[in-house]
């Protein structure tokens, strides 16, 4: 199959979030994809498939290392990527529609090659509970005092996070999370991410994620976690704060810099996410021991 590892809401090579990008494995069944996704030890691995449906310029299957997922955000964008750049549809595309497990996504694509960035409309967000009266829990595995205003959220945008706000993003980068007891917290396949406003770099918010129940320790900068965030800020009030257009900085602890680009539109009934992407490895996956 042809391979492409793409380096997400970064426009330098290792300094965002990496993403296998297969092409070719339209036979291969789920449980090899799997197997796939578990040896390339990213958080997410992706298939590029024919549609099924005509308004699709391609399905998307997504897996974390653990399992598959409906949606995913930094997959999103680097599979769109690596299909305008290998001519799967055309590079002079500026609007593409992804089929995967929620339906399907429609993606918004500006700048040239050189400096494209991608846009994907986030999933509807969906309040799945609130930990006002749970907040100690959230402190145990986090390993920090948390402001109880406005109190932690869980909300799904495809994947499911816990969206916790910390007080200010020196605190936040210096998490140092209990993974053991984050796991047995989300052990439904959820993650927490965390952020705060304001942070180094001009950010206008800082976010990190915590997913080891899916298989990732901590994803370097997740797309579906900032729309989760954005989420959060509309239903909260804090998007006054920011504004409905902002810059969310995530990957500082794992040494990356990614830059996520937010745009609230409608009410906060639409969330866009975006960023810039860049091809990092590009060849072939041989599943076949040479002959």
């Amino acid at each position: 199959m042809t391979f492409k590892q793409v380096d997400v809401f970064s426009d330098r090579p290792l300094l965002g979030n990496p993403v296998a990008v297969c092409f070719g494995a339209a036979d291969l069944p789920a449980a090899e994809m799997q197997r796939i996704a578990a040896w390339t030890n990213l958080s997410e691995t992706t298939f590029l498939l024919a549609p099924t449906v005509p308004a699709a310029d391609y399905r998307l299957r997504i897996f974390c290392p653990r399992f598959e997922l409906p949606f995913a955000g930094h997959p999103t964008i680097g599979s769109a990527h690596a299909a305008l750049e290998a001519g799967l549809v055309d590079g002079a595309r500026t609007a593409l529609v992804q089929e995967c497990g929620v339906g399907l996504v429609r993606l918004a694509v500006e700048g040239d090659a050189r400096t494209r960035r991608i846009f994907f409309d986030a999933p509807a967000p969906r309040l799945v509970a609130e930990w006002g009266d749970r907040l100690g829990e959230l402190e145990a595995v986090l390993g920090a005092a948390l402001p109880p205003l406005p109190a932690p959220l869980t909300i799904a945008v495809g994947p499911v996070w816990t969206i916790v706000r910390v007080a200010d993003a020196e605190t936040l980068l210096g998490l140092r999370p209990d993974l053991g007891a984050v796991a047995a917290l989300t052990a439904d396949g959820s993650g927490i991410t965390a952020f705060a406003l304001g942070g180094p770099g001009g950010a206008d918010v800082t976010v990190r994620s915590f997913a080891p129940s899916a298989g990732v320790p901590e994803d370097p900068v997740c797309g579906s976690g900032n729309a989760a965030v954005a989420a959060y800020l509309v239903r909260t009030g804090l998007v006054a704060e920011t504004g409905p257009v902002y810059v969310a900085h995530q990957g500082h602890a794992l040494g990356r810099d990614g830059h996520v680009f937010v745009r609230i539109a409608d009410g906060g009934r639409r969330i866009a996410v975006g960023g810039a992407a860049v091809t990092t490895v590009d060849g072939r996956l041989t599943l076949q021991p040479n002959a």
